[in-house]
C-alpha cells in the first residue's frame, strides 16, 4: 500500500531543534517500509534546504521510492480546492496537490497537519495524523 511521508514530517526528522518525543515519531515514519516520496514533497523540502543541507538531503530523498504526478493530477488537485473551500476548509495549494496525489495513487498520508483531516472528510485521502509532543 505505502505512505506518502509529508514535508512537515521530514522537517521534524531533520531539524536539530525538534522535541525528542516528536523526533521519535518522525524518525519512525520517514524509516518505515512503506515510506513513500512525492514530488510535490521533495520540491518543498529542497525549496526549504540551506546550500549546506541540500547534498545530503538529496542523498536521503533519492533512496525513497518517488511517486509521479500524472498530468491529470492538476485536474483532480482543482476540483479537490474547490469542494474544501466550498466546505470552509483552506489549505495551502501544494498540500491540495499532496492531497490529490495520494488519493490517485491510492496511498495514505503521514502528517503532523490537521487540516488534512477536513480534506479526508471531503474525499477519499487517507490521513495518517500523528501528534506532536514535547517530552519523553
Amino acid at each position: 500500500m505505502g505512505q506518502v511521508i509529508d514535508a512537515c514530517v521530514w522537517i521534524d526528522h531533520l531539524r536539530s531543534g525538534t522535541p525528542e518525543a516528536t523526533r521519535r515519531l518522525a524518525d519512525a515514519a520517514v524509516n518505515e517500509a512503506d515510506a513513500l516520496l512525492c514530488e510535490q514533497v521533495r520540491f518543498e523540502l529542497l525549496y526549504g534546504a540551506s546550500r549546506r543541507e541540500r547534498p545530503p538531503l538529496l542523498r536521503r530523498l533519492e533512496t525513497m521510492p518517488l511517486l509521479k504526478t500524472p498530468q491529470h493530477l492538476w485536474q483532480e488537485a482543482e476540483i479537490l480546492a474547490v469542494q474544501a473551500c466550498d466546505a470552509g476548509v483552506r489549505v495551502p495549494s501544494v498540500d491540495l496537490l499532496v492531497a490529490a496525489l495520494c488519493i490517485h495513487h491510492g496511498v495514505a498520508l503521514t502528517t503532523f497537519d490537521a487540516h488534512f483531516v477536513e480534506i479526508a472528510k471531503l474525499s477519499k485521502l487517507r490521513v495518517n495524523l500523528l501528534a506532536r509532543l514535547r517530552s519523553g
